[in-house]
């Protein structure tokens, strides 16, 4: 079982903002591959169901973003049996909007909700997908940028770049993660 785990907060006024690409990404995998998200266990809302031929679980947190280690960690408590059978899909203020960046590891880079699940699990040895949310460097304080809704001549680029991290998904729960990697790392949103 993989768990394909998208970070966001929880509420209507958050729906659509940068920081819930995440969220974005996940409820376009279930429309997809026609999985419910229509249980709450884990301070989660959780859908069963295959992509790619492989049983997944979709997760999106509800907790907020910078809490998102809570549900993490009872999802690792209770069903994750392997670190290898996650990936966690957030937004990411360095790269720009329309690219997508599948890692196997590493640091928070800043991001509050992979901080969190870093800090949580006590280590940082899971897989991420990265969604650029950028169109321009930020310095100081970011919180109203990630927190605003995508502008409207943006949002096709968002649309691509939802398409695009899903099959970056897909195409890691099909050829694994260092096929998909190479394979969607360098690509931009609307290229093939």
């Amino acid at each position: 079982m993989k768990f394909i785990i998208g970070l966001g907060n929880p509420g209507l006024e958050y729906n659509h903002t940068r920081h819930n690409i995440g969220f974005d990404v996940v409820r376009n995998l279930a429309k997809e591959n026609d999985v419910e998200l229509d249980q709450k266990l884990h301070f989660s809302l959780i859908g069963r169901g295959k992509i790619a031929g492989r049983d997944v679980s979709l997760v999106l947190p509800q907790t907020f973003m910078n809490l998102s280690g809570k549900a993490v960690g009872e999802l690792f408590a209770h069903e994750v049996k392997d670190i290898s059978d996650i990936v966690v899909i957030c937004d990411d203020i360095n790269i720009d909007l329309g690219r997508v960046r599948l890692k196997k590891q590493g640091s928070s880079g800043g991001h509050k909700g992979l901080e969190s699940i870093i800090h949580t699990l006590k280590r940082d040895d899971f897989a991420r997908l990265k969604i650029g949310i950028a169109v321009e460097v930020h310095r100081g304080d970011i919180t109203g940028y990630v927190l605003s809704p995508f502008k409207r001549h943006e949002k096709r680029n968002v649309s691509h770049a939802i398409e695009l991290a899903s099959d970056a998904v897909t195409s890691m729960l099909k050829d694994g993660i260092d096929i998909a990697m190479n394979k969607f790392n360098k690509r931009k949103a609307g290229t093939s």
